[in-house]
């Protein structure tokens, strides 16, 4: 006696109406899940829309640094000569604030410390490097330079002559945006909390960069 597809037909309407109702609870549950995510709050300044950055021609012990060289990893620009007390207040600052996110592995191995100034000092680079592996003391031509800091406000930023404040910090996300600013008064633990509440919370950053008319 033949048996009848009818059941199995019907089983397997059944299945597949179930996979597609999971599908759609799912796509509705992220949905609903990013429109009341908890709105990214940071003590530091955060940008919308970010700004694309220019493009980049520095140089360091390690040689050459582009844009791409950020593509892929957070990065915390300071500027300030290696040879100059801002420059090692930004350093120190830097590396505080890597030590400060060691119970983060995944979160320091992506970040990227940048000393950036306009004196190619390579022996106090070098020094400074040694420090720890995430560090890059990076020098440039004066008009590359220039137009970085304007797309930054680095300039606007730049610590009052006199004071023992620390040079301002510029945060660039892995799509060589950048996405906030720290001032010199800032905290360093305050700035690591910063940087754990942004990387947790990626989706929450501005999709859309600022136009910027210095490619």
């Amino acid at each position: 006696m033949k048996r009848s597809s009818r059941p199995y037909l019907a089983r397997l309407i059944m299945a597949v109406a179930a996979v597609g109702l999971f599908l759609i609870g799912y796509q509705w549950g992220n949905q609903f899940q990013h429109a009341h995510q908890t709105p990214l709050r940071i003590e530091g300044v955060l940008l919308r829309p970010p700004i694309d950055l220019p493009k980049l021609e520095l140089h360091g012990p390690q040689g050459p640094f582009s844009r791409d060289n950020l593509r892929g990893a957070w990065s915390l620009i300071a500027f300030g000569s290696p040879g100059s007390a801002v420059g090692h207040r930004g350093v120190a600052r830097l590396i505080e604030i890597s030590n400060r996110i060691a119970d983060q592995p995944k979160l320091r191995g992506q970040l990227k410390l940048l000393l950036i100034s306009a004196d190619d000092a390579p022996v106090l680079a070098r020094d400074f490097e040694q420090l720890t592996p995430s560090l890059r003391v990076l020098s440039a031509p004066e008009q590359p330079l220039a137009e970085l800091k304007q797309t930054l406000g680095a300039a606007q930023r730049a610590p009052v002559e006199g004071t023992d404040l620390p040079p301002p910090l510029f945060l660039v996300d892995p799509k060589a945006r950048l996405i906030s600013l720290f001032s010199g008064g800032q905290s360093a633990a305050s700035i690591a909390a910063d940087l754990k509440a942004i990387s947790e919370q990626p989706n929450a950053l501005p999709s859309k960069p600022a136009p910027n008319t210095n490619h």
